[in-house]
């Protein structure tokens, strides 16, 4: 196994144990405790799923780092797009917005657009 995923292991025990033993030191501190958990369980997950997937093998090369960032790239842009559009959107008063609704959408929207254009601009090969 790796040291990088050894470590990443190791630091998401750490995290996750620190929010179970948490509430036991202090009084109302249940969300950070939650949000501690939870942090800790997604980076146990990512090394875990990270060494099945590629073992001792190379994980990324030049290709899939510019292919990578040119879909991150195409992501913010759209994202800056859509900001726009929303920004335009409640200054009409076509529709009212809240801020949670706005944050929601943002969120979304940087996340799965990032990973449709990377998994399209994977599927397409080099880009130019």
């Amino acid at each position: 196994m790796k040291t990088r995923y050894m470590v990443q292991i190791a630091a998401g025990t750490a995290v996750g144990a620190a929010g179970l033993i948490l509430p036991f030191f202090t009084d109302g501190m249940g969300a950070l405790s939650s949000v501690l958990v939870t942090i800790g369980l997604v980076i146990l997950a990512v090394a875990a799923v990270r060494h099945w997937k590629f073992r001792d093998e190379l994980e990324k090369d030049e290709r899939t780092q510019k292919i990578g960032a040119y879909g991150i790239s195409c992501s913010w842009l759209l994202t800056l797009i859509f900001l726009a559009l929303l920004f335009w959107v409640d200054y009409l008063g076509v529709l009212a917005l809240t801020v949670e609704s706005v944050l929601l959408s943002t969120i979304l929207l940087m996340g799965l657009s990032a990973r449709i254009f990377q998994w399209y601009l994977f599927r397409q090969g080099d880009v130019a």
